[in-house]
């Protein structure tokens, strides 16, 4: 400035300049969003989001919920320049940036391309650029920065335990107040977070991939999940479920059931995980459809026999085949 004093890092924003590189250094967490990166690169200048924003020419609006509120899972895709400003801002390499955030490189038609030198960027939902999109703990983020704050990460079901501090994450794209819920006295779906990892490795080894071996497992227990109201030696779910919800989902208890559900259930959704990767229980589905002679799979044979006592519940095969004998 004229008078020789050094402007503010918020005046030299304001100008059009990007704030001094080097000043801090804050390292992105992995499988981080960019947006969420650069808000909390914003907090480290004690900036405003938006302020540090303008540091980029942007080519589209950011999104918002119907309500007005702007969306936890909006994601930021930059050209080259616009990934080397950050980089500058944040004091870490492009190279380190890049395998941390799912959506470094991530292509954009709405972004200038080739030698172009402007920042720019723009906005997409994250779930449309790299997966689904959950929040991050902010208690980790705590002990690793030293401050407070929200972050936002892309992170499939099977992920979403923070063994720590007990959470539960949830996604950060629907428009509720909550980023996680309180597993602490929960210690089953913890232990169903350590279990996953032999269980994604057994899927490899066995030529399949854990993604889809999750799915399966996961579509098999949401049926079961929405039957659950009419099990009536049920005990598990409801009262997981009202823990989740602070000890009683009292007169929410629909919308807890919806937001809670995923948590809830983890344990047997990685329970039937192990259990479709074991040769044995595959030679059961094999003798009970009729061992070469294809029949439909009696909810009373061995298979879902087994299948309950893994899970817990050894009435779950008699229990089925009662409700398809009385309809």
């Amino acid at each position: 400035m004229g008078n020789g004093v050094k402007p503010s890092v918020e005046q030299q924003v304001s100008l059009g300049c990007s704030p001094a590189p080097g000043i801090f250094r804050v390292a992105p967490f992995s499988g981080e969003t960019t947006s969420s990166l650069i808000c909390r690169v914003a907090s480290c200048y004690g900036l405003e989001a938006k302020v540090l924003r303008s540091c980029w020419h942007w080519r589209n609006s950011q999104p918002g919920h119907g309500g007005g509120g702007a969306r936890a899972d909006a994601e930021v895709l930059l050209n080259a320049a616009g990934r080397q400003r950050l980089a500058g801002l944040c004091g870490v390499k492009e190279d380190v940036l890049a395998r941390a955030l799912p959506s470094w490189e991530r292509e954009d038609a709405k972004l200038p391309a080739g030698e172009d030198t402007t920042p720019a960027a723009a906005w997409r939902i994250g779930g449309a650029v790299a997966g689904p999109v959950a929040f991050g703990c902010r208690l980790c983020a705590a002990r690793r920065t030293g401050t407070v704050m929200r972050v936002v990460r892309y992170a499939s079901l099977w992920s979403r335990v923070c063994v720590r501090h007990g959470r539960w994450f949830l996604d950060a794209d629907a428009d509720q107040p909550h980023e996680h819920l309180d597993v602490r006295h929960l210690p089953e779906v913890v232990a169903a977070q350590r279990r996953w990892a032999g269980v994604a490795r057994r899927a490899v080894r066995a030529g399949a991939e854990p993604g889809r071996v999750f799915a399966l497992a996961h579509a098999v227990v949401a049926r079961w999940w929405d039957q659950a109201l009419r099990w009536e030696r049920e005990s598990t779910w409801p009262r997981r479920l009202h823990q989740v919800a602070g000890g009683d989902a009292g007169g929410d208890l629909e919308w807890w059931r919806i937001v809670g559900r995923d948590a809830v259930v983890f344990p047997e959704v990685v329970a039937v995980a192990e259990a479709l990767l074991d040769p044995g229980m595959a030679e059961l589905v094999w003798v009970d459809s009729g061992a070469g002679r294809p029949r439909p799979l009696p909810a009373d044979g061995a298979f879902c026999r087994q299948l309950g006592e893994r899970v817990g519940r050894v009435w779950l095969g008699p229990w089925r085949r009662r409700i398809m004998v009385v309809r």
